[in-house]
C-alpha cells in the first residue's frame, strides 16, 4: 500500500510539473508551415514590418498558432506534434495574390485569436480578428465557419478576448476603443483604449485595462463591467513606457504587464508582475519579436510561454513557442 501511495504521489508530481513541448514550425507555404512576408522574399516591399504568425494561445494541453499570412489555424498537442489545421479563407480564395510589382496583396491578416471555452475549459470555437477587412470571424475547432461580424465602426481591429459568459472584447487601434459585444457580435458598449492591452476577469466578464492619469503621471488599472460601470481602480507604482496588459490573475491578486524600457527598445521588453494593490512583485526582461501581436500566454494561469521568431530572416529559422519563466 505504501509503495502504491508513493507511486501515485510521484505520478501526480510529474503531472503537475509537466510542460508542453516546444512548438517549432518551419516557414513556407502549405501544410505544416507558416507563411510570411519580408524584404528577402519581396525585395521591393515598402512595409518595413515583416509579417508571420501574429498570435498563439494555450488551451489545456494544446497550443494553437495563427498562421496570420497563410490564413489558417494550427493545433499542436503537448508533444509538439501538429494534430490539425484548417483555413479560415473562403473556399477557392488564396491568402494573398502577387501584383504586377511582385508584391503580396493580402486577402487576410489574422491579428489575434481568442477561444470560446466549454464547461471544462476546453476550446469549443475561436474568434479571429482579420485586420485586412476589419471583421471578426468565428470558427469551430474543426474548421467550420460559424459566424462573421462586420460593423462600420470597426477601423483597425487588434486584440480579442472572450469572457466566461461569452462576451467578446475587441480592441480597435484605429478607433482607440475596446468594443464590448454579445456572443452574437452585437455591440453593447465601447470603452476608451490607449493601445495598452486588456484582460478579462476569470470570475465574470469584467474588463481590465490600463489608463494614463495626467495629473499623477501614473498608469491606473481599471476594471469595468460590460455596461462600463467602474468596478475598481488602482494606481500602479511602477513607471512604464508603452505598457501592455496581458492578464489579471485574481487568484494570486496580480497582473502581468510588459513595457518598453524607459531608455528605449534595445531588443527586449520589461516584464513585471504587479499586485492588484499597485505594488511591484517582481520584474525582469523578455526577449520577444516586435512584429508579433500576442507575444505571451499561459496555461490556465500556470505555465507561461512566449513566441520566438525573426520574420525578417525567414525562411531561415523557425517560428517557435517556448517556455518562459516569470520573474
Amino acid at each position: 500500500m505504501k509503495n502504491s501511495l508513493c507511486l501515485l504521489t510521484s505520478i501526480l508530481m510529474l503531472s503537475a510539473s509537466a510542460l508542453l513541448a516546444d512548438i517549432s514550425i518551419p516557414y513556407g507555404e502549405g501544410a505544416g508551415k507558416v507563411d510570411f512576408t519580408n524584404n528577402k522574399r519581396f525585395p521591393t516591399l515598402e512595409d518595413p514590418l515583416p509579417y508571420g504568425p501574429m498570435s498563439f494561445r494555450l488551451i489545456e494541453n494544446k497550443v494553437w498558432v495563427a498562421d496570420s499570412v497563410g490564413g489558417k489555424l494550427m493545433q499542436y498537442d503537448d508533444k509538439g506534434k501538429l494534430i490539425s489545421e484548417f483555413s479560415v479563407m473562403p473556399e477557392g480564395t488564396k491568402p494573398y495574390t502577387i501584383d504586377e510589382y511582385k508584391l503580396p496583396m493580402l486577402n487576410i491578416l489574422i491579428e489575434d485569436i481568442a477561444p470560446v471555452k466549454g464547461e471544462y475549459g476546453d476550446a469549443k470555437a475561436w474568434w479571429i480578428t482579420d485586420s485586412v477587412h476589419n471583421k471578426l470571424l468565428k470558427f469551430s475547432v474543426d474548421g467550420k465557419k460559424l459566424a462573421e461580424v462586420k460593423n462600420p465602426e470597426f477601423v483597425q481591429l487588434d486584440r480579442v478576448e472572450v469572457g466566461k459568459a461569452g462576451h467578446i472584447f475587441v480592441a480597435d487601434k484605429g478607433k482607440r476603443v475596446i468594443f464590448v459585444l454579445d456572443s452574437e457580435g452585437k455591440i453593447l458598449n465601447k470603452l476608451n483604449w490607449e493601445w495598452s492591452g486588456m484582460a478579462v476577469s476569470q470570475k465574470d466578464d469584467n474588463l481590465y485595462r490600463l489608463m494614463w492619469d495626467n495629473e499623477a503621471h501614473k498608469n491606473i488599472l481599471i476594471s469595468t463591467d460590460i455596461e462600463g460601470k467602474v468596478v475598481s481602480t488602482q494606481m500602479l507604482e511602477v513607471d512604464m513606457y508603452n505598457p501592455k496588459l496581458w492578464w489579471v490573475d485574481e487568484s494570486k491578486g496580480e497582473c502581468l504587464i510588459t513595457y518598453t524600457p524607459l531608455e528605449g527598445f534595445k531588443g527586449h521588453f520589461i516584464v513585471v508582475r504587479v499586485g492588484l494593490d499597485g505594488k511591484v512583485k517582481a520584474s525582469g526582461e523578455l526577449v520577444a519579436p516586435v512584429a508579433m501581436n500576442r507575444i505571451i500566454d499561459n496555461v490556465d494561469f500556470g505555465d507561461v510561454y512566449i513566441g520566438k521568431c525573426n520574420f525578417m530572416n525567414a525562411p531561415e529559422g523557425k517560428f517557435e513557442v517556448v517556455p518562459f519563466k516569470l520573474p
